[in-house]
């Protein structure tokens, strides 16, 4: 009996151990601003809403100075973005959690980490959700067509301390049949600042 008991006692300090070290997280929120969009082969643009959010959960900093990060699946707040003429809504989500590091440099801090992002059109004809696997990150990204005939480089931009502003950049291929242009070389710009970071 004495033995349950404290297997019980052992079992109940370490969930508390772990609540804790998740209570002692920093949460980073994210906030976009009028220059983020996404490029379709830089021929059609779209633009999610200024103010739109992303959660940055922090976790310690490890001896080298850089700090690992999750993005968890309710991290992203975004508002379906309206298509022109009629054409419906296109919304970006996280199709799973996101990790990733932000490290210390002489330039101010990198962010890097890859992430699931699904991809929703509600149009008017129908409607359907591709996941896009795609590398984020403050330094450069390279999107090409389906074709590998064009392609299309994008650079970020770091942290600046204090103001904590920096542009996030993501780059992938649309699918073949995807909206609204398929096959295309896009890319993202996700420009905004933090409300604080470790």
């Amino acid at each position: 009996m004495r033995r349950g008991l404290l297997v019980v006692l052992a079992g109940a300090a370490l969930l508390a151990s772990a609540a804790s070290a998740r209570a002692e997280d920093t949460i980073g929120t994210f906030r976009l601003d009028g220059l983020s969009y996404v490029s379709f082969g830089d021929q059609q643009f779209v633009f999610p809403a200024t103010g739109s959010t992303i959660q940055f959960r922090f976790g310690n900093p490890n001896e080298d100075g850089s700090v690992p990060f999750t993005i968890d699946l309710g991290g992203v707040s975004i508002a379906p973005i309206p298509l022109p003429s009629g054409q419906g809504t296109l919304r970006y989500t996280l199709a799973a959690p996101a990790f990733g590091f932000m490290r210390p440099t002489e330039t101010g801090r990198k962010l890097e980490f890859s992430a699931a992002i699904a991809a929703t059109l509600d149009a008017p004809e129908g409607s359907g959700t591709y996941t896009y696997p795609i590398p984020f990150t403050t330094e450069t990204a390279t999107a090409s067509n389906v074709d590998r005939t064009d392609s299309v480089a994008v650079t970020g931009m770091r942290l600046v301390d204090g103001v904590w502003y920096a542009q996030i950049v993501g780059a992938t291929t649309n699918k073949e049949n995807a909206y609204p242009a398929p096959g295309t070389a896009v890319y993202t710009v996700l420009s905004g600042s933090f409300d604080q970071v470790p």
